[in-house]
């Protein structure tokens, strides 16, 4: 075979098996291409079920309360459980924290000064501002889920009560603060709160306490009703909490604390001298949303 001839085979093979490298990179490409819009549409189909899902659930949804901004104090009650067992309906049961700092308590004071509230349109809610004692209890339903129940209250505006939850007595609650920095940059402060319902109860808080730094977080919760045991409202916001006593994390930045229970109700059999104050917890700023499912 002369060298000439030699070459020429050379050269056909050498281009007979790049074309078949170029046909096997585009048959790769082709597949690659395939196998990706194939799952960029599962991906998008995914996601618009999504979003379907997220939308319905919206939609379900009623708003009702624009909680613009609160402050709040926390007072969380071990009593008797026979005692706070007489707050819940028949078939729910108590469910106090087994940890952290509000582990055992079975009764919480929410003490609420209202600064804001609207209406999902922007209008005042009731009067706009309010005032309000709020009872919780954590407890345990029938299908085993764990959640805050109202178990009664009291609100300064009349148009508060009964309130969502059919709970709420309307009667004076007022509060007083105090609050020193003396150039210092946490403050001191002394708070005196009470509320009188219709049924005679009086309730009287009296503490002071020295601020630290809160924690900011959200919040997602449902909230029941004691008079209407399938009734529930979801509550979405901000708070900021300030944990400032809690006996089972060894924090105590309250060198005072009064509380004072009076009248016949359930409120003053539970709180009657035998109760221990498991922690309290100071919001400076508080706010929401309102949804009926």
């Amino acid at each position: 075979t002369s060298p000439a001839r030699g070459r020429k085979t050379t050269e056909r093979i050498r281009l007979s098996f790049g074309r078949r490298l170029v046909y096997h990179a585009r048959g790769t490409i082709r597949r690659m291409e395939t196998a990706m819009r194939r799952m960029l549409a599962k991906t998008a189909a995914g996601l618009m079920f999504a979003l379907a899902l997220t939308a319905g659930g919206a939609l379900a949804e009623t708003h009702t309360e624009n909680v613009v901004a609160e402050q709040r104090t926390y007072v969380f009650l071990q009593v008797a459980p026979s005692a706070a067992q007489a707050f819940i309906p028949q078939g729910w049961t108590l469910n106090p924290a087994a940890m952290g700092p509000t582990k055992d308590a079975n009764l919480v004071m929410v003490w609420i000064d209202r600064k804001l509230a609207l209406t999902p349109d922007g209008k005042q809610l009731q009067s706009g501002t309010n005032r309000l004692l709020v009872l919780l209890t954590p407890v345990k339903g029938p299908t085993g889920e764990a959640v805050n129940m109202v178990v009664g209250g009291y609100s300064m505006d009349p148009a508060g009560a009964p309130g969502a939850y059919k709970l709420y007595g309307a009667g004076p609650v007022t509060v007083d603060r105090v609050e020193k920095s003396n150039g210092r940059p946490e403050s001191t402060v002394e708070e005196t709160w009470a509320a009188k319902g219709p049924d005679g109860t009086a309730v009287n808080l009296h503490l002071t306490f020295t601020r630290g730094v809160p924690v900011a977080s959200t919040f997602d919760l449902r909230i029941f009703s004691a008079a209407e045991p399938n009734f529930y409202r979801v509550y979405r916001g901000e708070q900021v909490v300030d944990f400032v006593r809690s006996v089972n994390t060894g924090v105590n930045r309250v060198p005072m604390v009064e509380l004072k229970v009076t009248g016949n109700g359930k409120l003053a059999t539970a709180v009657n001298g035998s109760e221990k104050i498991i922690a309290i917890n100071t919001m400076p700023f508080y706010r929401r949303n309102t949804f009926l499912p």
